[in-house]
C-alpha cells in the first residue's frame, strides 16, 4: 500500500486523462488551491476539483468506470467525519484512489458558486512543498526581501532557495481560481447557506490572515476586483469588530492579572497585534 499522498504523477495523470477526454481543464479549489494563494493550511488527503455542472455527471461516471478510483461515502472519510455539521453541499461525490490513501472531491459550478471558464491562474503542480502566493500583486509587501521581517508573510514564486513543487513532474496544466474569484465564491456560499457555512468562512479567514487583509491597502486591492463588494466590505468590518472585542477581553485579563499579582501582565500572550486603520 502506498503512503498517503505518495505524490504519484501516474495517479494525477489518470484524473487529467479523464478530464482531457471531456475537454475539461484541471481546476483545483479548496485547501490545495489555498496553498498556491499563500495560505499555509494543511491540505490533508482530499483534493477538491471543480467541474462544469453540465459535464459533472459524465466525468463522475468516467471515474467510476476507470477502475482506478473507488466511489466512497463522505462518512467513510476520516478528515470529513471530524468537521462540524454545516449547511454546505460543495461536493457531488468523493472518490478514493484504489492503491493509495487519498481522495478527490468533485465540486460543481452550482455547488461552489464559481465558473470553470473564468479567469484562472496556472500553477506548477497540484501539490506544493511550501505555500506560495502566485498572484504577487496581492502580497502585503513584495519588495521586502528581509526574510526575518516577513517570516509570517507568504513566499513569492520568485523567492530563491525555497522549494515549492513536491513530487514528480507532471505533464498537464493545473489551474486555480484567482483570489478575487475565490473570495466571491466564499461570499456566495455564505450568502446561500448562512453562517453555518464553515469551510467558506474558514477559507476567508485564512486568506484575510495571511494576506493581511486587515490592512486598508490590502483591502483596496481585493475590493476593486470582487463582484460582492458590499458583502466583502461588511466582512472586513465584522472582522475588525471581532478583533477589537478580543483585544478588550485580553486587556481586561491583563488588568485583573496585574491587580491580583501586582505585575503588568507581561507574561500573557497576545494572539495578534491590532493595527490602526
Amino acid at each position: 500500500m502506498a503512503e498517503p499522498w505518495s505524490q504519484s504523477a501516474a495517479s494525477l495523470e489518470s484524473i487529467f486523462s479523464i478530464l482531457s477526454e471531456h475537454d475539461h481543464p484541471f481546476v483545483m479549489v479548496g485547501k490545495y488551491a489555498l496553498n498556491w494563494m499563500g495560505v499555509p493550511v494543511h491540505s490533508g488527503y482530499i483534493m477538491d476539483i471543480l467541474l462544469r455542472t453540465s459535464q459533472a455527471g459524465s466525468i463522475y461516471q468516467a471515474l467510476v468506470q476507470s477502475g482506478e478510483w473507488l466511489e466512497v461515502d463522505k462518512s467513510s472519510i476520516p478528515e470529513l467525519a471530524i468537521l462540524p455539521e454545516s449547511g454546505e453541499h460543495d461536493s457531488i461525490g468523493w472518490f478514493k484512489r484504489y492503491d493509495d490513501q487519498w481522495y478527490i472531491s468533485l465540486c460543481t459550478e452550482d455547488t461552489y458558486h464559481i465558473v470553470v471558464d473564468t479567469e484562472k491562474i496556472q500553477v506548477p503542480h497540484p501539490i506544493n512543498f511550501n505555500s506560495v502566493l502566485v498572484e504577487s500583486e496581492f502580497h502585503p509587501n513584495p519588495q521586502d526581501e528581509i526574510r526575518d521581517a516577513r517570516s509570517s508573510l507568504p513566499y513569492l514564486i520568485t523567492d530563491e532557495g525555497v522549494k515549492f513543487v513536491w513530487g514528480e513532474p507532471i505533464t498537464f496544466p493545473v489551474f486555480i481560481p484567482t483570489i478575487p474569484e475565490y473570495l466571491d465564491s466564499c461570499l456566495n456560499r455564505i450568502r446561500e447557506w448562512g453562517y453555518t457555512c464553515y469551510m467558506a468562512r474558514m477559507d476567508m479567514d485564512n486568506l484575510a490572515r495571511y494576506l493581511v487583509l486587515d490592512s486598508p491597502h490590502q483591502q483596496e486591492k481585493v475590493l476593486s476586483k470582487v463582484e460582492n463588494t458590499e458583502q466583502l466590505a461588511e466582512y472586513f468590518t465584522q472582522r475588525q469588530q471581532r478583533q477589537e472585542r478580543c483585544m478588550k477581553r485580553i486587556m481586561e485579563q491583563q488588568r485583573k492579572h496585574a491587580a491580583l499579582y501586582g505585575t503588568t501582565g507581561k507574561g500573557l500572550n497576545l494572539p495578534f497585534i491590532m493595527k490602526a486603520f
